[in-house]
């Protein structure tokens, strides 16, 4: 009787960042989200000032990191004007934009429950509705819709019949990184008027691309998922894996490569249970950001002072 559950967790764990808990029949809500496609998105830079964005990207509970990542970029005094996420980092980076400090950040990660927060569904599409993460990031962003956020943010996610990366910046924080986080073949796609949305990793898994789409003159991006350990072994489970984890890093590489700053910890994804195993994380994501800040050969700040 303990296999199973074990199972189901470690397998949520390597998807997502947080996820949903009990199991439901009824239709997921419906989404009142308004994604743009890339093409379509207008930037706000080219003023006196750059505009300097942070990029969090997708790597399931190795999203950990990105926490301490936000600590050291604040210690170094660099505070974005843009913070773009996928997956795990549009987790994150709702609640920073929202105006959280990474210090509240990770008493609420640490805190959370995890394993409270699979809510199962018996629909086709998926068997994770993800509501409960998103009933989540709204608790924690005090309801607050992206638009109204103190800091500029925007979540990524994937059309799932075009094969495009779609950009949220307007409507329920929940929802959009519900949709964000909505792991292809686990979780239920996101309905919005023009089709349905999942996983923003499947096309962007550090959306540095994006950040520069909405006017970024300066990209700080966090890469949590390619550096990490890779699965070892033969059995079928560890082979997708590791197959997943190449496919995504090949087509991140294309985003990175246009970063001007790339933190990229090398973290395994912790068990969904392990606590201590989480606070390793954030401490590992500290580590690494504070080591690529002190490598640059100059200022990254976009305001002057």
């Amino acid at each position: 009787m303990k296999a199973r559950p074990k199972f189901i967790a470690v397998l949520v764990a390597a998807a997502i960042a947080a996820l949903g808990g009990c199991a439901a029949l009824e239709e997921p809500a419906a989404s009142d989200l308004a994604p743009r496609r890339i093409a379509e998105v207008r930037g706000a830079g080219g003023g006196s000032q750059r505009t300097v964005a942070v990029v969090l990207g997708g790597g399931g509970l190795r999203g950990f990191a990105h926490v301490g990542v936000l600590a050291a970029l604040e210690e170094a005094g660099i505070r974005p004007d843009l913070v773009v996420g996928t997956s795990a980092g549009a987790v994150v980076g709702a609640a920073y934009a929202s105006g959280m400090a990474p210090a509240r950040i990770r008493s609420a990660a640490l805190g959370l429950e995890l394993a409270s927060l699979l809510d199962f569904t018996w629909r086709r599409g998926g068997w994770i509705r993800g509501e409960s993460l998103a009933h989540w990031i709204d608790t924690i962003t005090a309801g607050v819709p992206i638009e109204q956020f103190p800091v500029r943010f925007a979540a990524v996610a994937t059309d799932l019949r075009s094969g495009e990366a779609m950009v949220i910046e307007q409507g329920p924080a929940g929802r959009a990184v519900q949709a964000s986080s909505a792991v292809p073949g686990m979780n239920v796609p996101i309905d919005y008027p023009g089709g349905q949305l999942v996983d923003g990793g499947v096309t962007s898994l550090v959306p540095v691309r994006v950040a520069r789409a909405l006017g970024a003159d300066v990209v700080i991006a966090v890469d949590v998922y390619c550096q990490g350990p890779r699965a070892d072994g033969s059995r079928i489970p560890t082979i997708v894996s590791r197959v997943m984890q190449t496919q995504s890093c090949l087509l991140a590489a294309a985003d990175l490569s246009e970063a001007d700053l790339v933190i990229a910890p090398a973290v395994a994804a912790p068990a969904l249970f392990a606590g201590s195993a989480h606070e390793h994380t954030i401490a590992e994501g500290y580590k690494a950001a504070r080591k690529a800040l002190q490598e640059l050969s100059g200022p990254l700040h976009g305001r002057d002072g």
